[in-house]
């Protein structure tokens, strides 16, 4: 009975197929940008979680299956322009423990599936770029010692310093 249908409607059922055809080859114009927001990585998943304890002020995406974060870190005022040492131990601190703080609220599964965390950290002086994969960061969930902290991200972070002009 399904098999006469076809036959009785000739009209519709080429029609059908025609209207398939077309769907198949424009799927991805007719619904732009969607396709990527359904598409599921491990970065999405680690978002759901991260959204709710990173800071405000801090910007967080995914680019694909990396977690790109951003954020402004102002300078205290006791520090003289001229002298560059406790400035950038000051910087390289917060960013490290910005590091930690998306180790320990995320969760640690998907952290180890993101294939690359990219952390940009701006200050009035200079743009601090870090670069790490997901499956080293989420090793930092681990560590409680600060000297082991330490040694852990010198061995895995990427750090990009770029000056202010």
């Amino acid at each position: 009975m399904i098999a006469k249908a076809p036959l009785k409607n000739p009209v519709l059922t080429i029609g059908i197929l025609f209207m398939a055809i077309f769907l198949m080859n424009n799927w991805g114009k007719l619904f732009d940008g969607y396709g990527e927001k359904l598409n599921p990585t491990s970065c999405k998943a680690l978002m759901v979680k991260l959204e709710r304890r990173i800071p405000e002020s801090w910007d967080a995406k995914c680019e694909g299956n990396n977690l790109a974060v951003e954020y402004d870190l102002k300078l205290p005022s006791t520090f003289k322009k001229d002298v560059q040492n406790p400035i950038r131990q000051f910087i390289y601190r917060d960013m490290a423990n910005s590091l930690s703080l998306i180790a320990k609220n995320s969760p640690e599964d998907n952290l180890e599936r993101t294939d690359i965390v990219r952390l940009r950290l701006k200050t009035d002086i200079m743009t601090v770029n870090a670069v790490t994969e997901g499956k080293m960061l989420a090793k930092l969930y681990h560590l409680t010692d600060t000297k082991l902290i330490a040694k852990h991200l010198k061995a895995t972070v990427q750090v990009q310093e770029v000056p202010k002009k």
